[in-house]
C-alpha cells in the first residue's frame, strides 16, 4: 500500500499505523477491505481526494512549535510504500535537554 502524506502544521503530531487493511489515524481505525478490489471510495477527513486498497493520502499534522520552519517542499519525501520501513518525514528541532 502506498500512504501519501499531505503535511499540515497544526498543535500535534498525527500518528499512524496499518495492519493488512486497517489504516489507524489518530486512534481511529479505518477499514479499508470494505472498498472492493479495484473500486474506490470518496475521502472524508483525514483522507484527501480518492481511496483505494493500495493507495490514499491522508492530512498529515505535525506539532509546529517542535518542528523546524521550513520543511521539504519535495512530494516525494512524503510518499510511503508500507512494505518498507516508515521514517517521520518532518524535520524536527533539536531537543533541548535542560540541567539541573
Amino acid at each position: 500500500m502506498i500512504i501519501k502524506l499531505s503535511p499540515v502544521a497544526s498543535s500535534y503530531t498525527t500518528t499512524v499505523s496499518l495492519s493488512g487493511l486497517i489504516l489507524t489515524i489518530d486512534g481511529v481505525a479505518h477499514d479499508l477491505s470494505v472498498i472492493p478490489i479495484g473500486g474506490q471510495a470518496e475521502a472524508e477527513v483525514p483522507f484527501i481526494g480518492t481511496v483505494t486498497r493500495d493507495e490514499c493520502t491522508i492530512q498529515y499534522h505535525y506539532e509546529s512549535a517542535l518542528a523546524e520552519p521550513n520543511q521539504s517542499p519535495n512530494q516525494a519525501d512524503y510518499v510511503f510504500d508500507t512494505a518498507l520501513p516508515f521514517v517521520d518525514p518532518i524535520k524536527w528541532k533539536p531537543i533541548v535537554e535542560e540541567v539541573v
